[in-house]
């Protein structure tokens, strides 16, 4: 009896292994590279999946670390690219039926992975995605830009959405491979899967996870990142819901400009003025720059969905 219970679990561990490929995005992490490889490696659990490192385009010894460990496959851009371009290169790659995305920056624990792996495949969902708990280690310094972030993403799906940013995040490789194209080069990859998976209503889940303070210097730069932030924000809003955002700007503009203008109009008495007739009018050209984008996201959305 307990021969047959150890034989199922081998079973089940080199079921999860073989069915797995598991992304590391790099990029001057060569202080924690080596741990993290090592961590994964001594998982029974784990043993015969894919384990790709894409280095993006690093200075430091990232690459030589590597190449210590002759089971990991090694993916090199001669220059930094991007994460969301390092994911691109290692999902294209992968050869496996699921994927996860994982940290090289020692952020993330192996048992985490096991667990969403497990989860992904026993239940075969389409994506699966760890939710950091109360306890988990966050970089102050990035809380305004998540939570800028954060109202984006809930006005984009019209709920709140549980770490929707999340950098341990599995899907059915068939599944991740159609949305490619739709993914940022650089800053925003992890949210942006996010909302694709809900708004297409992919059969998905979550499951708890606890992160630890990263190894090493973060790349994170807070101006540039900042800015890269907005920009995200604003992607999310146009392919989501360019109707609400560009209706509601055209809205506000047009009500602005019926309030100078009668306001000037009765005050002055030279008739409706110039500037609020220009207002009422940028107005209305948002809200039908809105019907129009409205038709091309649904188009995109359609076509790699």
């Amino acid at each position: 009896m307990a021969e047959s219970s150890l034989q199922g679990m081998s079973q089940s561990q080199k079921t999860l292994g073989e069915s797995l490929s598991i992304l590391i995005p790099a990029y001057n992490e060569a202080l924690s590279i080596a741990g993290v490889l090592r961590g994964l490696l001594e998982q029974p659990e784990l043993q015969g999946a894919e384990i790709i490192v894409i280095n993006d385009g690093s200075t430091d010894e990232t690459s030589q670390m590597v190449r210590q460990f002759p089971t990991v496959r090694l993916i090199e851009h001669l220059a930094n690219r991007g994460y969301g371009t390092a994911i691109r290169s290692g999902a294209r790659a992968a050869q496996r039926p699921f994927i996860v995305w994982y940290d090289a920056d020692g952020q993330h624990r192996p048992q985490d992975l096991i667990a969403l792996a497990q989860k992904l495949i026993s239940e075969g969902l389409d994506y699966c995605i760890g939710v950091r708990m109360g306890d988990s280690y966050q970089d102050p310094e990035r809380v305004v830009g998540k939570w800028l972030l954060r109202l984006a993403v809930n006005f984009a799906v019209g709920k709140p959405v549980p770490d929707f940013n999340s950098g341990l995040r599995g899907f059915k490789r068939e599944v991740l491979l159609r949305y490619l194209p739709l993914l940022p080069k650089r800053f925003g990859a992890s949210t942006l899967t996010t909302l694709l998976m809900i708004e297409n209503e992919h059969f998905g889940g979550t499951i708890p996870i606890v992160t630890q303070p990263r190894i090493g210097k973060s790349t994170v730069r807070q101006f540039r990142d900042g800015l890269r932030t907005l920009q995200i924000i604003l992607h999310i809003v146009i392919l989501f819901k360019p109707l609400q955002f560009f209706g509601w700007m055209g809205s506000l503009l047009i009500l602005a400009g019926l309030i100078y203008g009668f306001y000037k109009a009765f005050t002055v008495h030279l008739g409706f003025p110039v500037f609020g007739t220009l207002v009422i009018l940028l107005g209305i050209q948002s809200f039908f720059f809105g019907l129009l984008c409205d038709q091309i996201s649904a188009l995109r959305r359609e076509r790699w969905g």
